[in-house]
């Protein structure tokens, strides 16, 4: 390494020479000039070279610039002596104006130099808040600081001390640099500015008044300011990376509390209802044998009546269950849409109890890959809910198209519709309308678990409806064909 610096340095030097001495053989033989273009010729000469090279350079290239200068073309010529006066002046003019140049135009290099390395600097401390702002768990922050250091900044090894954890974390754990002791009395200190400690910097981690903790890095040349920074980045990505943690676990409790309230409200609504008419059903069997029998063949259809509907709620809790437990299994094989829609309402006939149902599907639409039996139960839970939500007379329209990649089923009513502040969350679990709560039974499952059933099969589903005006479900498949088994994303 010296040998080549040393090989630079001469070089640099033997092109100056060379170009001071083709000036002189340039104006003595091939081109003769007056002394004040020949100044002018070596001037920039040493500019040239104060711009590209460092002071030393520019005022060996002054100084030998003046001697050839008073030795080719001051008189007496051919002698390093001035006769007349006012050529020390013009001489020693010279000889200042390019030291003095030398050493502006070496402090602009130095300048460029600091700019490109604060430039360099801050990109690294970009990429490195970049690799911070990834995590979002605050223990798998804590182990990737350590690396994401190393790697942005090229410190040898990193420490990490997360006070709220008790732990140090470590770059290389061949290397601890200091002892998670050390570390932990330097969190406990309260300093704000980082420490140059048995080669190595120690960089307490200050966010207002709170410290998480401190981080130890082998000294890599940088200024202060950057290791505070690092620091700063630090300990505001452990402390957003908390924040997270805290609000996941509040959002958590809170949807928590809302299942919990909707299943209660579930249970002692619609479960106990079917229950409480079993009971009085049956205790008048019991306790009045001599019934006409007319009497006794509707209190026990109200028995089996209520009986199904109580099959079919817990029949829908067992589903959803299923569904967030990804333990349905998909069975997608190429399905005629019309055949099935006509199948399923086949199967709903006493359920609708003659309410007209109106089917407008060609019956040359492409067949798309789908789990029968379970597209069935989206279709049911569809048309059960337009049953529900519209008037008895009101007919029911379920069609089907397509366009070049999907097959798209649509269930519409002429119901009341669903306000705008509740349309968002119809698909979420025992969610009900705070208008038909109250004298409509059921769950609030049947549309979470049709989208659950849907996305499965990769596609979707969506609600288009105003108040007033009835409602439009429509779900659609991809026409590609699918794998023959998956498992359902999570809804």
């Amino acid at each position: 390494m010296e040998k080549h610096t040393a090989v630079r340095i001469l070089g640099r030097l033997a092109v100056v020479t060379a170009a001071a001495f083709g000036l002189v053989a340039l104006f003595n033989w091939v081109l003769p000039a007056n002394q004040t273009t020949v100044a002018l010729a070596f001037l920039m000469l040493v500019l040239v070279t104060a711009s590209r090279w460092r002071l030393v350079y520019a005022v060996y290239a002054s100084v030998l610039c003046a001697l050839l200068y008073n030795f080719f073309f001051l008189p007496p010529i051919g002698k390093l002596t001035i006769e007349d006066p006012r050529n020390w002046v013009a001489l020693a003019a010279f000889l200042c104006s390019g030291v003095l140049v030398s050493h502006l135009a070496t402090r602009e290099f130095e300048h460029a130099e600091v700019s490109e390395q604060r430039r360099r600097e801050v990109e690294r401390l970009y990429e490195f808040s970049q690799q911070l702002l990834l995590q979002e768990n605050p223990r798998s922050l804590a182990r990737t600081t350590p690396s994401a250091a190393v790697a942005a900044f090229g410190f040898r090894a990193v420490a990490l001390y997360v006070r709220d954890e008790d732990a140090v974390y470590y770059s290389d754990p061949g290397n601890e640099l200091l002892p998670a002791v050390e570390l932990k009395l330097a969190a406990n200190q309260g300093d704000s500015a980082a420490i140059a400690r048995d080669g190595c910097r120690v960089i307490p981690l200050s966010l207002g008044m709170r410290s998480p903790g401190v981080l130890a890095v082998t000294d890599g040349g940088y200024s202060p300011q950057i290791y505070e920074a690092i620091g700063s980045l630090v300990a505001i990505a452990l402390e957003r990376a908390a924040a997270l943690e805290r609000s996941s676990r509040l959002e958590a409790s809170r949807e928590s509390e809302r299942l919990r309230s909707a299943l209660l409200d579930s249970v002692t609504h619609d479960l106990r209802t079917p229950l409480t008419a079993i009971r009085a059903a049956a205790t008048s069997l019991v306790s009045q044998p001599d019934l006409p029998d007319a009497e006794r063949d509707e209190l026990a259809a109200v028995v089996d009546e209520e009986s199904a509907r109580l099959d079919r709620l817990i029949g829908q809790a067992v589903e959803m269950a299923q569904l967030d437990a990804e333990a349905v299994r998909i069975d997608a094989r190429p399905q005629g849409v019309r055949e099935l829609i006509e199948t399923t309402l086949v199967e709903m006939r006493p359920l609708l109890r003659g309410r007209t149902v109106n089917v407008e599907a060609a019956d040359n639409l492409p067949k798309a890959p789908m789990d029968r039996a379970l597209m069935g139960r989206v279709l049911r839970h569809l048309i059960e809910n337009a049953a529900k939500y519209s008037p008895a007379e009101s007919p029911i329209v379920v069609s089907a198209a397509c366009d070049q990649y999907r097959l798209l089923v649509t269930v519409a009513d002429c119901g009341p519709g669903i306000d705008l502040s509740e349309q968002t969350f119809v698909f979420d679990k025992f969610f009900r309308g705070s208008k038909q709560k109250s004298h409509v039974a059921g769950t609030g499952m049947g549309l979470a678990i049709a989208r659950a059933i849907v996305e499965a099969h990769g596609g979707g589903i969506e609600l288009k409806s105003r108040p007033g005006q009835g409602s439009e479900f429509i779900f659609w498949l991809p026409l590609a064909a699918a794998p023959a088994s998956l498992s359902h994303p999570k809804s």
